[in-house]
């Protein structure tokens, strides 16, 4: 048997950007926080919020820092669990794009069953 719970989180809207100025916080500090978070969720914990649109994003005052942000994850209805052998063939290609290895694409690509997708990933490093 399945439970809902739902509560109200207070935030701005993440596309929001002269709301999320008037809280006091730096755009490029909300950039970086929506970025580490996606990446773990991804690369550490293998796990894909399949609905990360702007309404399901909010952007408010860290309780502990007031001048960071803290994001506000809503909607987890849908979910994509990744097994560790996606995962860390998912990690290698992303490192091989990073360090412009052009056999470490090729092979992440194999390893995905995206071997066509090699050329439109190599040309993302030119």
């Amino acid at each position: 048997f399945r439970v809902l719970t739902m509560s109200f989180e207070e935030g701005v809207r993440v596309v929001d950007t002269e709301k999320i100025e008037k809280l006091g916080v730096k755009l490029p500090d909300v950039a970086r926080l929506i970025s580490e978070i996606f990446s773990e969720q991804i690369f550490r914990f293998g796990m894909v919020h399949c609905d990360p649109h702007g309404a399901n994003l909010l952007v408010r005052n860290c309780p502990v820092n007031k001048s960071k942000p803290q994001l506000v994850l809503l909607d987890h209805g849908l979910y994509r669990e990744l097994d560790d052998n996606f995962r860390l063939s998912y990690c290698r290609l992303w490192k091989s794009l990073f360090l412009r290895d052009e056999k470490g694409i090729r092979e992440g690509c194999q390893a995905l069953n995206a071997g066509a997708m090699f050329p439109l990933m190599a040309a993302m490093i030119t």
